[in-house]
């Protein structure tokens, strides 16, 4: 099995177990408020759509594996090699987004922080031939504003707004 589905399909499975044991965990929250949506509602989420997405990740590693065993193409090692590296630098690259991400929420406020994050991380995990900096800004801007709209019109949260005030 090559080495990342590997790390894919163990990944999905650790990601899955953590969801199971976060939402059995909110089971034991206690009801502070009279409204329907409690304490609970939000964590409940997180570990419903954590388990969607590691099962979607589980099963699309497993049938990329199935894909690479039948075709069995080769790669030289220092092709391999080359490939390894680069997965290991988008790695670092994308911790280290993330920690600015971070940093940067409180100061540039959600919506320019993650439509930043959110641009530069799919520039980076996007082929070179399939790269699109204009489809990349709409889909973050999109996503950014449909999560603020969500947080702030259906479960009344606020998140922080920044220089936007």
């Amino acid at each position: 099995m090559h080495e990342n589905k590997l790390v894919d399909l163990y990944s999905a499975l650790f990601l899955i177990v953590l969801s199971i044991v976060l939402y059995t965990s909110t089971l034991s929250f206690k009801q502070i408020s009279a409204s329907k949506i409690g304490s609970d509602f939000l964590p409940q989420v997180v570990a419903i759509a954590l388990f969607i997405l590691s099962g979607i990740l589980f099963v699309s590693a497993l049938t990329k594996w199935r894909k690479e065993k039948k075709l069995k193409e080769e790669v030289t090692g220092k092709q391999k090699e080359v490939k390894e590296k680069l997965d290991y630098t988008l790695v670092l690259i994308s911790l280290v987004l993330i920690a600015v991400y971070l940093v940067l929420i409180p100061v540039l406020g959600f919506l320019l922080s993650t439509a930043g994050y959110l641009f530069i991380q799919i520039y980076l995990i996007s082929t070179p031939e399939k790269r699109s900096p204009i489809k990349f800004a709409i889909v973050s801007i999109i996503v950014s504003v449909s999560v603020y709209w969500v947080f702030k019109n259906v479960f009344f949260l606020m998140l922080p707004a920044g220089i936007l005030g």
